[in-house]
């Protein structure tokens, strides 16, 4: 059994982030981009049945969305009964670099709560944790 990212959003997002994820930590070969609206005429059904029906059926596969509820995700919800496939929205580099990071051998649904509650903290108002952080060392 092997596992799969995909990585789907609304216009080049998915195929920009997959750069930075490879800049940060190199080649993956494990990751799949769907680029969704791209080209008038293509059929998003049809892209999505394409892209999973690739996969053999044992394979685990992660699908993280842009947008939860978009029709991106709602492409990908028509699969989430099939087994090993696991589907997030809020596609971010945080979440990513989390779940590739993490051991592999971790059972994905605890890699995927773990990776989500990290990548949460890495969301900040850095002008309200700074202040915060000031006001915190003054009263030391």
């Amino acid at each position: 059994m092997k596992r799969h990212y995909i990585f789907a959003s609304h216009g080049t997002f998915a195929h920009g982030i997959l750069n930075s994820v490879e800049l940060i930590l190199g080649r993956q070969n494990n990751i799949h981009t769907l680029c969704a609206y791209i080209n008038e005429g293509d059929d998003l059904t049809e892209q999505v049945d394409q892209l999973i029906n690739a996969f053999p059926a044992e394979d685990e596969l992660v699908v993280i969305t842009d947008i939860f509820a978009g029709s991106v995700n709602n492409e990908f919800i028509r699969f989430i009964k099939r087994p090993g496939f696991h589907l997030i929205a809020g596609l971010n580099l945080p979440l990513i670099i989390e779940m590739l990071i993490a051991p592999q051998d971790e059972a994905l649904p605890s890699l995927i709560t773990d990776s989500l509650t990290n990548a949460r903290q890495s969301i900040q108002y850095c002008n309200q944790t700074l202040d915060a952080a000031l006001v915190a060392d003054k009263d030391f």
